[in-house]
């Protein structure tokens, strides 16, 4: 069964449109995705590696859990479900923090894809020796202290996904709260 997404206008809202992620990529449709960063009690943030064959950022180190937010679905839902789908990770809503939004418009192909990205933080110890990985998405998972990640990704680390307005506002939020 194709999954279907809500079409959103430039403001994040709702017009009644479902279209796949294939239409919603090749028209430029706005839509909504979850991303879940997942940071440990040694504040230490979790990473995967993205499966070779993925359309965008392939094989490269990226968010620790991400995907788009289905028609019908809340954002906090889709987190919930793309964390067991993706690392086999049960989470309650109680447990996902809203941090914030960012919109984006990411080149792709003779395109682009624009989308609003609901960000959350999860405080988990994940035990990534024996976390059941979705290798149709990714295919490895590790830990990073987030002052080094933020490192890699100023630097443009080339194994890592290129740094983003989200990554800025995620470490500023983190460098408050830790350091």
């Amino acid at each position: 069964m194709t999954e279907l997404l809500d079409v959103l206008d430039e403001n994040g809202n709702l017009i009644g449109i479902k279209k796949t992620k294939q239409e919603v990529y090749k028209e430029s449709y706005w839509h909504r995705s979850v991303h879940i960063w997942i940071i440990n009690d040694k504040n230490e943030l979790l990473v995967q590696k993205r499966n070779l064959y993925k359309k965008t950022f392939p094989n490269l180190w990226a968010i620790s859990s991400a995907g788009h937010v289905v028609a019908g679905e809340t954002s906090i839902e889709s987190g919930i479900r793309e964390l067991k789908e993706e690392l086999d990770v049960d989470a309650k809503e109680e447990d996902l923090e809203y941090l914030f939004t960012v919109k984006r418009i990411q080149p792709y192909q003779n395109s682009f894809i624009r989308v609003f990205d609901d960000v959350y933080l999860l405080h988990k110890n994940i035990d990534i020796e024996h976390t059941k990985l979705q290798v149709e998405e990714l295919t490895d998972i590790k830990y990073v202290y987030y002052p080094y990640l933020e490192t890699m990704l100023k630097e443009h680390d080339p194994a890592y996904v290129p740094y983003t307005e989200e990554h800025e506002k995620l470490f500023e939020l983190l460098h408050e709260r830790f350091d």
